[in-house]
């Protein structure tokens, strides 16, 4: 029994260890991508999911993005943005890049926007 115990207390820790979803990350944000700390290619789309009720905009590199550049899936509280030419951000830069994401209540308007910023690699 206690052999049965400690194998599941290790399989327990493994999968902790490997689970994807940041612990850093705010209540309202499920989810972002790309992955904090990763190496991705500069033309990488940058996503948000969001908790219900919730919705945001995001900046790059300090450059905010146009209403008009968001892809908005409203029914699933996801936000995205991908960099293409004649787009705000036409690639990611190389090395490090950065994206601040104001989040706020539906209901309560962007007047109290929260922001999170995470950063990643891009070649």
């Amino acid at each position: 029994m206690l052999a049965a115990a400690a194998a599941l207390f290790t399989i327990a820790v493994v999968v902790y260890q490997g689970s994807p979803r940041s612990t850093d990350l705010p209540v309202a944000i499920q989810a972002v991508g790309p992955e904090p700390g990763s190496n991705v290619l500069s033309q990488t789309d940058i996503f948000v999911d969001l908790a219900v009720g919730y919705t945001a905009d995001i900046d790059i590199n300090g450059i905010k993005i146009p209403e008009a550049e968001l892809f908005r899936v409203q029914g699933l509280n996801q936000l995205s943005y991908k960099p293409r030419e004649g787009n705000t951000v036409p690639r990611l830069r190389p090395d490090q890049n950065c994206v601040r994401v104001f989040y706020w209540l539906i209901a309560q308007g962007p007047e109290g926007a929260t922001p999170y910023t995470w950063c990643f690699d891009a070649s």
